[in-house]
């Protein structure tokens, strides 16, 4: 399965073949397209395989930057229509929460929040998985909204994302057992999350994949 995501600006690309992940990431914001599709050749020839062997396209959805969001899910779109493969979408946010939840062993959960701009975060709530229903399970909705501190269901959580940078006191309210601002998606860490996602039946046609921008409009007037 070949995994993508530029939804909040840099490019990360990853392969999973047979238990194996393989990845690439660039943080120039420029040029995102292009940069998927070489990353995407790169791994491929690294393990030794074509394009028409991927068994499906993972890509996150959002939400994130309105033209990173878009970018992620077109590249993804038009791989898996041009190789006639299933997408599986995931979103920006439970793959950001995957990795923290990876690296840092001890919360039982993450909360994710990553700048939306214009005095908002988007922000969700994510445990780890049980047994083999998925590596991490969303236990909210996503939102956008200010940026206030969220009820936190028991446990130990920690904080992860780019909200937690532009608004710094949001760390010092929750709580939190430890905050990685600077996380952010990382498809290397998710193909377990899509592989789950894969074995469920989650996958979907290319065609019906959508955006989530979870903001309806992408300016104010003045």
């Amino acid at each position: 399965m070949l995994g993508i995501d530029a939804t909040t600006g840099p490019c990360s690309v990853a392969l999973a073949v047979d238990g194996t992940v393989l990845s690439r990431v660039a943080h120039a914001r420029r040029g995102q397209s292009a940069t998927i599709l070489a990353f995407a050749d790169e791994l491929l020839a690294e393990a030794g395989i074509a394009r028409p062997a991927v068994d499906a396209i993972a890509c996150t959805r959002g939400p994130g930057s309105f033209t990173g969001v878009r970018i992620s899910t077109g590249v993804g779109q038009g791989l898996a229509m041009g190789l006639d493969r299933p997408v599986v979408g995931l979103s920006t946010l439970q793959v950001v929460a995957e990795a923290v939840l990876q690296a840092d062993a001890a919360p039982d959960g993450a909360v994710v929040l990553l700048d939306a701009r214009m005095g908002e975060v988007y922000g969700g709530l994510f445990r780890r998985g049980a047994g083999t229903e998925s590596t991490t399970v969303a236990v909210s909705a996503e939102w956008l909204g200010p940026p206030v501190s969220p009820s936190l269901p028991a446990g130990q959580w920690c904080g992860a994302g780019s909200g937690f940078a532009a608004y710094p006191p949001l760390a010092q309210a929750t709580g939190l057992t430890g905050v990685w601002s600077d996380c952010v998606p990382d498809m290397g860490a998710a193909m377990e999350l899509a592989r789950h996602a894969l074995a469920r039946g989650d996958a979907i046609p290319a065609a019906e994949l959508e955006p989530v921008y979870l903001r309806n409009r992408v300016a104010r007037p003045a």
